[in-house]
């Protein structure tokens, strides 16, 4: 050790001998307790020690750098405790001091009164005390709302303590469990006295966040209700600045009235006395007396506003005050079916969001107008100030003759009706600034009160759905019913509908008899339209003379068709609801005509479109037993279906819930058995229409059938048992948004069909259109052929028409229709099914496990739910759906559109595959609780883990992504890999895929790219060479050879001119002098056909030429060989043939053979 490095050193472990020897050997303490450890360590220790780390220099860097962040996550811990320490002091002084309060506080609240305002105050008075009053009432109404918020996260504060207690106490104790045992032997003691600092900072940290936690039970009823009288409190200061407000408004308002009429009789009385004097005076009064009466009308408009705004005001507080309310009741009642009834009465008072949505232009349109009546009222005013240049200019065309003692007098009483003027409008621009004060003051108010019906309509939705909203149905519910019947029955009532329908035609009767005469008109033409409808069917199909507009024309004979008797029930609905006097039961019976109208016009058009040669048959190509089919079934319940819906409408306009318990209820599910029954006939996959629907049977719908065709029939069967059981209000809302999507599926399909017959008619066309004119440029090219020609003339060729891949066109067509079907059925679904998803955030109320995390203010425990285990779920499922769907919508509607190869687009397209994926992966994680920070090291753990048993799937995905990023192939590229060659069709994953010579796929891994011999034909330049080795005998001349081999190749119509072909005289062989003809090809295609053009050309040109190929030759020579073995016979190939001599050596009995050439072998 240096003598330098040594004091930094002993001045560390001496901090580490009086710092931790306390901690040497620690106690556990009781969850609530601390120990000696514990309070021996603080902050100033600890930074201590961590200052002191800084100074040592022989130290290792990674030892260095664990130890500071241990220390660095104990100075937190300790920040935290300290945080938790002054939390619990608060809770303990407010234990003490909260009864006090709340006493001091309930005692003020007995017997406050708000004084009236006192009438000899001015009208400026009045209006600075009504301007600071409102400013107080805001005030006042923003600590409520607070205070609200306050009391219902009390509300579930005691629950959620018991949870983190557990959660924190099994934390103390595994860390008991850890500083009692020792450290493990290959820490070093630096390492091992941060990990026991940073292990006793943290429960520390736990140990004071649980006494605070425990501090918080104790003191939490003295808390509520210290909170509760804050809140009263606060209600009684709103309570008495609104009766404040009122008093000084109604004031203001009576003296704005008394002093507008007492200037309209003032200047009336001006504009008599004016009749007898001159005309300038006369207009001038009179001028003065329409100001007046336009101050008159200004302050009734005002007082309108102002009363709207009060009743507005009494709105917003009764409607917090029911939320509040309701609020209480379901953390007392909580999913009791007691509150369902309850909550379904607040939610029919709710007021109607779109009535605020449906006024808002024309209040804004008001603001705006009364801003430049402002505006005009205050240039006039500007104009009137300079009364004496106003006096002159009006006396200016008075009588010259007149006196000047008459004129004086016109000019002191031009003067005085000026300055009356004056003042009537400094009151007009006045009064102006207080109506536009008081209609932005309305639509704020209508703002709140629509905001806080929407939150309280969440709030309802949130359990409404959960909860019963009657009672089951049982023996009582029967008798019940029976009055119920009796009510809908009742002669009274139906008297009482047609006197309304005859005071509604009365009321409207040119819109009533134009109604009556539409429907009329349509029954009259009926039979016409059927026969217009089948006119021209025989024509469908003709591509000569078939049209897209004879399709939309049937669709119009059929809604004309589907329309009469909907018509009229809709007819009769709007008549009565156009009556002044409309009573109960006529309302909601128009109200149900009105729904029982539109199902019926959706159900009778269904059953035009399948008629006998109509729109479906003829025109969209529909199976004609499954049209009969569902036509039939449709017919008979046109009678059950829309009935049903009338009747359930009509129960739930009334007041009273008792009939929509009773025959709403009965109503509903004969009306929800009878379309279940429509659907099990119809839908069933015995039946022609589900083959027709899904395109056959591999489509992915049929062979799902038994999964969704059994969920179809059962949800119209499962909204009746919950109709029964009770929970009318959620089957309600189940029917009515399927019955939504079931009308969205089908005009999606109408669509569909629509353009697919546009498709149909214009591809059919083009081909038409493109064969006609190949076969006018055929007749036209065969007659100019007939012609004579002369002379060295020549008929002229056919000139080539390309084919048009109508496929393709109507492939990348049908893929842009789905997406935009789609995105367009994502949206409506989601406008469908979106008012239901507040009662799914209860699911966040059912905790499922608690997860710890570490934040900068400690360890905190965070709920993991059940609404987050589905919204893992669904977005696990999006983005399975994106993940397989979106590349091919990114291909189809921007790549293709782009200049890149294939090969960049299939790049991108995995690319994006892999980072949708790895997003929603991560997401999903973390809606788990599963944060980067907890799984990185469990995820290199398994890394290493996977890394040696799975490291070639690992390699060839890494590969893959190479492959991806640097591109050295593509997708469509011709390589050559070791010894497979083919062209490339997919970039996976893990793998490869290779289209050889003999079309089959082959799979290579994606590491042979990178670590195998890789050729790529296609990669930079299409242009390849091709080398034929060429061997001639050594009696040939070499330059009629080179000469000669120089001619074929440039010959050849395939081999390119530039890089010109050529010939090379290489080198003297063993047998052949020996040649190699170098030619260039435009495509790998092209080598192939080239090679064996070559060959045969090069061969007859060579023969021609009397250049002989020779082929190897040796001469044997066999020595010392058996007696009678050199008589052996020769074989005719080695011997006689090739030359070959044989001789035996008398040195040896082992034949030596000896070659020509020179080489020696042995056998």
């Amino acid at each position: 050790m240096s003598k330098t490095t040594w004091p930094p050193l002993v001045v560390f472990l001496l901090s580490l001998l009086f710092g931790a020897t306390a901690a040497a050997a620690p106690k556990p303490a009781p969850p609530g307790g601390t120990t000696s450890t514990v309070t021996a360590l603080t902050v100033e220790r600890v930074q201590a020690k961590l200052d002191a780390l800084a100074t040592m220099r022989d130290l290792p860097e990674n030892e260095r750098t664990e130890a500071k962040e241990l220390y660095q996550q104990a100075i937190s811990q300790l920040q935290a405790a300290k945080t938790y320490a002054d939390t619990m002091a608060q809770f303990q002084q407010l234990q003490q001091s909260a009864p006090a309060d709340t006493a001091r506080l309930q005692q003020s609240l007995t017997g406050a009164t708000t004084p009236p305002p006192a009438p000899t105050l001015s009208s400026e008075d009045l209006s600075q005390q009504l301007v600071q009053t409102q400013a107080r009432l805001s005030d006042a109404q923003k600590r409520l709302n607070d205070l609200d918020q306050q009391l219902t996260a009390q509300q579930a504060r005691p629950k959620a303590i018991l949870t983190e207690l557990s959660a924190l106490k099994q934390q103390v104790a595994d860390l008991d469990g850890k500083l009692q045992s020792p450290p493990p032997a290959t820490l070093s003691p630096l390492l091992a006295d941060a990990r026991l600092v940073a292990l006793t900072t943290q429960r520390q940290a736990l140990s004071q966040q649980v006494t605070m936690l425990e501090e918080e039970q104790l003191s939490y009823d003295a808390r509520l209700a210290l909170l509760n009288a804050q809140r009263a409190a606060v209600a009684q200061d709103v309570l008495s600045a609104q009766t404040r407000v009122q008093q000084l408004q109604s004031l203001l308002n009576t003296r704005r009235r008394d002093e507008a009429t007492a200037v309209v009789q003032q200047t009336d009385q001006a504009k008599q006395d004016a009749a007898a004097k001159p005309k300038v005076v006369q207009d001038a009064a009179s001028v003065n007396a329409d100001i007046s009466r336009q101050l008159a009308d200004l302050v009734q408009r005002s007082d309108e506003v102002s009363a709207s705004q009060e009743q507005l005001n009494r709105s917003l507080a009764q409607l917090t005050e029911r939320m509040r309310g309701i609020r209480q009741q379901l953390g007392i009642a909580g999913f009791s079916d007691a509150v369902g009834p309850i909550l379904l009465t607040e939610r029919r008072k709710l007021p109607d969001i779109r009535q605020y949505l449906r006024t808002a232009d024309q209040r804004q349109r008001s603001i705006i107008e009364a801003r430049l009546e402002q505006y005009q009222a205050e240039e006039y005013l500007r104009r009137t100030r300079a009364i004496e240049d106003n006096v002159g200019r009006l006396t200016a065309d008075l009588d010259s003759n007149m006196p000047a003692a008459q004129r004086q007098v016109v000019v002191e009483e031009l003067r005085s009706l000026l300055t009356d003027r004056q003042e009537l409008l400094e009151k007009l621009g006045g009064g102006y600034a207080s109506l536009i004060t008081q209609l932005v003051a309305v639509d704020d108010a209508q703002r709140k009160l629509s905001e806080q019906a929407e939150q309280y309509g969440t709030l309802i939705d949130k359990y409404l759905l959960w909860i019963r909203s009657s009672a089951p149905v049982n023996g009582e519910w029967l008798k019940s019913l029976r009055g119920a019947v009796d009510w809908l029955i009742d002669p009274a009532h139906w008297r009482l509908v047609g006197q309304t329908l005859v005071d509604g035609a009365r009321d409207q009767p040119a819109s009533a008899i134009a109604g009556l005469l539409v429907f009329f008109g349509l029954l009259i033409y009926r039979r016409p339209l059927i026969r217009r409808l089948g006119e021209r069917v025989d024509i469908i199909g003709d591509v000569s003379h078939d049209r897209f507009w004879l399709t939309l024309r049937a669709i119009g004979i059929t809604a004309l068709l589907a329309m009469p008797w909907p018509w009229l029930v809709a007819w009769l609905g709007w008549l009565l609801s156009v009556a002044k006097d409309e009573a109960g039961f006529a309302r909601g019976l128009a109200q149900g005509l009105f729904a029982g109208a539109l199902s019926a016009t959706i159900m009778t058009f269904i059953r035009q479109l399948c008629r006998p040669r109509g729109v479906a048959i003829a025109h969209f190509g529909w199976n004609e037993e499954a049209c009969q089919l569902l036509r039939r079934h449709l017919s008979w319940f046109l009678w059950v279906g829309p009935p049903s819906i009338v009747i359930v409408r009509l129960c739930e306009v009334q007041t009273d819930t008792f009939y929509g318990d009773t025959l709403g209820r009965i109503a509903f599910c004969i009306g929800s058995l009878g379309l279940g029954l429509v659907v099990w006939r119809v839908f069933s996959p015995h039946q022609p229409l589900l083959a027709a629907l899904t395109s056959g049977r591999s489509s992915s719908l049929w062979r799902f059938r038994y999964l969704w065709y059994p969920l179809m029939v059962g949800l119209p069967l499962v909204g009746s048992g919950l109709t029964l059981a009770g929970y009318y209000y959620t089957a309600l809302q189940i029917r009515g948004r399927l019955m939504s999507m079931i009308m969205l599926l089908g005009g999606a399909i109408l669509l569909i069909n629509l353009f697919l017959r546009w498709l149909n008619v214009s591809q059919r066309r083009l081909a038409w259109r493109h064969a006609r004119a190949k076969r006018e440029a055929q007749i036209a090219a065969r007659a100019s052929k007939d012609a004579v020609p002369g002379p060295g003339d020549v008929a002229p060729e056919l000139q080539h028409l390309p084919d048009l891949d109508l496929n393709t066109i109507s492939e990348q067509t049908r893929s842009l229709i789905r997406f935009t079907v789609m995105i367009g059925l994502w949206f409506g679904l989601w406008q469908v099914w979106g008012g239901l998803f507040p009662a799914f955030t209860i699911l966040n109320d059912i905790t499922l496990w608690h997860q710890t995390v570490q934040t900068a203010a400690g360890i905190q425990v965070a709920d993991i739910t059940l609404g987050s285990v589905v919204g893992a779920v669904v977005l696990l499922s999006l983005v399975g759906f994106l993940a397989h769907n979106l590349p091919g919508v990114l291909e189809l509607v921007v790549l293709q559109r782009l200049a890149m190869e294939p090969g960049n687009r299939n790049a991108i397209i995995t690319i994006s595959r892999y980072v949708i994926v790895g997003v929603g992966l991560l997401a999903a994680l973390d809606m788990l609780g599963l944060n980067w920070s907890q799984v990185q090291w469990l995820v290199a753990a398994l890394g290493v883990g996977l890394g040696f048993g799975l490291q070639e799937i690992f390699g060839n995905f890494i590969s893959g992504l190479i492959l991806l990023l640097e591109r050295p192939i593509r997708v469509g590229d011709t390589v050559t890999l070791n010894t497979l060659s083919g062209k490339v069709a997919r970039i996976n994953i893990r793998a490869t895929t290779i289209i050889d010579w003999d079309r089959k796929a082959l799979i290579v891994p994606n590491k042979t790219f990178i670590t195998g011999s890789l050729i790529n034909w296609t990669r930079d330049d299409p242009i390849t060479r091709l080398v034929i080795p060429v061997g001639v005998s050594y009696d040939c001349d070499p330059l009629l050879v080179h000469r000669v081999l120089l001619e074929v190749a440039t010959a050849h119509p395939l081999v390119l001119k530039d890089p010109a072909p050529a010939a090379l005289f290489l080198r003297f062989g063993d047998s052949a002098l020996e040649f190699e003809v170098w030619v260039y090809v435009r495509e790998l295609a092209h080598r192939l056909p080239v090679t064996h053009d070559l060959h045969n050309h090069l061969l007859q040109a060579l023969r021609e030429n009397g250049v002989e190929i020779p082929f190897p030759q040796q001469d044997v020579h066999v020595h010392d060989a058996p007696e009678g073995w050199c008589e052996a016979r020769p074989s005719p190939g080695a011997s006689e043939a090739r030359g070959a001599t044989i001789a035996v050596s008398k040195r040896s009995k082992t034949p030596i053979v000896e070659a020509e050439d020179g080489g020696v072998s042995s056998s």
